[in-house]
């Protein structure tokens, strides 16, 4: 199975990772910069790794649950919205109502107007 160019392999959080990434956020939500409680708080991709971001320090916040979720929500909308583009960008996803005597269509219009099946000439 081949992987998504666009994805970046998530790597482990780990102890002193998530420290750093306290410390330098000074334990405040990076959306509405509320001051955070313990286990009230997510770490966040800024930019998610299925749209190409990079799992580094730089690229992770500290968000408190409720931005968390509103973020993430927005983005799956966004990361959705650009599988459906790759998909349809590579020929993956086929038109349910191809245009009337268009490439997609059973048929075709011949120059004198005359309608034949696409296998015929």
């Amino acid at each position: 199975m081949t992987e998504d160019v666009g994805t970046t392999k998530r790597g482990s959080l780990s102890r002193s990772r998530k420290l750093r990434i306290w410390e330098r956020e000074s334990g405040k939500c990076m959306v509405c910069g509320v001051k955070l409680l313990t286990g009230r708080f997510v770490f966040e991709h800024v930019r998610p790794l299925a749209l190409g971001g990079e799992d580094e320090d730089d690229n992770i916040r500290l968000t408190c649950k409720g931005c968390a979720s509103d973020k993430t929500k927005d983005d799956m909308a966004r990361i959705n919205k650009a599988k459906r583009q790759k998909a349809a960008h590579l020929g993956m996803k086929q038109s349910k109502s191809p245009m009337p005597f268009g490439r997609g269509s059973k048929f075709k219009r011949k120059m004198d107007g005359t309608v034949v099946k696409r296998d015929e000439e």
